[in-house]
This record gives structure tokens, sequence and C-alpha cells, in this order.
């Protein structure tokens, strides 16, 4: 779909239209909770990407939610391994294609490039069998660091119920747990980064997350192009924001797997036109009163 004209804002966004029927739905069947939406993607359109409260997701998931950024960080490479078997495929094809016309016609420069090519394909096979056995390594190791973590965290929960209901309570174990099954996982983390980076930059935007403490909301977004946001999922007062995090990324792949098509631009004059049309001005003031406290923060 075409873009809407209007004016000039931090930047633009984009809305399937599964988002677009699901906010257009939320405003008519809870007129509140769809307007701090709205105020939110307006205070997106007004700030831009570099705002104190927009942050990587990953960055985002680290501190409080560091099982979901090794999941998250997982499927990233799943996807740069199928990067390099199609690579891979692309090099066999070649070297088929090279087959053939030798078997027509043998010149030496034809048998030395074939050669070059079957050189190829053996250094790109033996590439892809490494990061196949670090990819596997890391998603068994991940399980593991995960399950350490979700038992530290119920040992330090048990310990603090226990010593709210009686003060002599001491606890057996020797230290917090929770903070070195937190490294654990920083230190996948880091490690992941390296093999990514010898991998190449990953097919899909990186996605961000849009957190507005007042209103106690989450909207991740990726950026593509370099100026405008593709909405993607938006959360608002989740009591379990791990559970909300596991299936808003699953929302969040699939949205960005659509076709351009299936998606409508707006600037901050079409996005209010069309979704609060009179009251204008009343969101960008519920806008501006959302992130007060980010920036007092």
């Amino acid at each position: 779909m075409d873009d809407m004209a209007g004016e000039r804002t931090g930047c633009r966004v984009r809305m399937s239209s599964e988002v677009r029927d699901w906010l257009a739905t939320l405003l008519a069947e809870d007129r509140q909770v769809g307007r701090t939406v709205g105020e939110a993607v307006t205070v997106l359109l007004e700030s831009g990407f570099g705002a104190p409260f927009v942050l990587p997701l990953e960055s985002a998931l680290r501190g409080q939610h560091p099982g979901i950024a090794l999941d998250h960080c997982y499927q990233r490479q799943l996807r740069l391994l199928r990067g390099v078997r199609r690579s891979l495929a692309d090099l066999a094809t070649a070297r088929k294609r090279l087959e053939l016309r030798i078997g027509q016609e043998v010149t030496a420069d034809a048998r030395r490039r074939y050669e070059d090519l079957v050189a190829e394909e053996v250094r790109a096979t033996l590439f892809l069998q490494r990061v196949q056995a670090t990819v596997d390594a890391f998603r068994a190791r991940k399980e593991v660091v995960k399950a350490g973590y979700t038992a530290a965290l119920a040992n330090r929960t048990l310990d603090e119920a226990f010593a709210a209901f009686d003060e002599s309570y001491v606890s057996g174990r020797a230290a917090d747990e929770v903070a070195p099954a937190h490294a654990a996982a920083d230190e996948m983390l880091r490690a992941a980064a390296e093999l990514e980076r010898q991998l190449g930059a990953d097919t899909q935007p990186e996605i961000s997350e849009l957190r507005l403490e007042a209103s106690d909301l989450r909207l991740l977004f990726a950026v593509t192009p370099s100026d405008t946001a593709v909405l993607l999922v938006v959360g608002i007062g989740h009591d379990d924001w791990g559970q909300w995090y596991a299936e808003a990324l699953q929302l969040a792949q699939a949205e960005l797997e659509l076709q351009d098509d299936d998606f409508t631009g707006y600037d901050l004059a079409a996005f209010l036109s069309e979704y609060f049309p009179g009251e204008e001005a009343a969101v960008r003031a519920g806008a501006a009163r959302l992130i007060e406290p980010n920036r007092a923060g």
C-alpha cells in the first residue's frame, strides 16, 4: 500500500493490516487502553529511535529475562545458519552448471574455474559443519543455563518467603545463586555475538523496544528502512512480562515475514487523523505525559 502523506516528524511508522485492525478493534472495545497505545505510538513518531526509552530488545531482555534473551539469540543463529546453507547450495549449483559446460567443451580456463569451485565448496562445507556444531552446542548449553537460572530464582523466592515468615531463618545456601546464573547467560550471549560477527549481518532488522513505565507498556518494533518503525507487538499491564515476551517474539517474527504490500505507512499527522480524529492535541499531550517518568528516571 502507498504511504500516507503528512508532516515530517521524528520518524514514520508502518503497520500491517492485522495490527491496524487490532488497534481499531481495541479503540472500539476499550477506548482507554487503545488511547494509551495511540499515545505510545505518538511518542515513537515524535521522539524517533534515539530516545532514552528506546533500547535494543536483547538489551531489554538481558537484565530481567536472560533465558528469553538466549532463546531470541538462538533463533537469530538459526537464521544465519540457513544463510550459510543457501550459500553452499549456490556453490553446488554453480559447480554442476560448470560440469555440464566442461562436458561439452574442455578448456584449461573452464577446468581451472571448476577446480576453484570444487575447492570453495569443500571449504564452505567444512565451515557449515563447524557452524552447525557451534549452534547445536549453544542450544544444548542454553537449556542448561536457563534451567539453572530458573532454579536460582525459585530458591531466592523460597528464601525470601521463609525469611519473611521467620526472622531467624538462615538459608543453607552459601550465597545467592542468581548472580552466577545470570553471568553464565551473559557469557553465552557474548560468545554468540562473536559467532554472529563471523557469519555476517542478519537478514532481518533488529527488534527494538519502546518502554514506557508510566503506563507499564512495551512496544516492539523494527527499523526498516532507516527512518521508519515497523510496529510489531504491543503489551500493556502484564503480570508476567516473561511469558509475554516469549509469545510476543513469535508474533513479531510472523509480522516481519509479511510482504511489503501488507503494510500501510503513516507519519504523525496521518496516524492521528485516522485513529484519533479531532483528538490530535489531546493525544499528543497524553504522549508527553507518558514519557515524563522515563525522563525523570
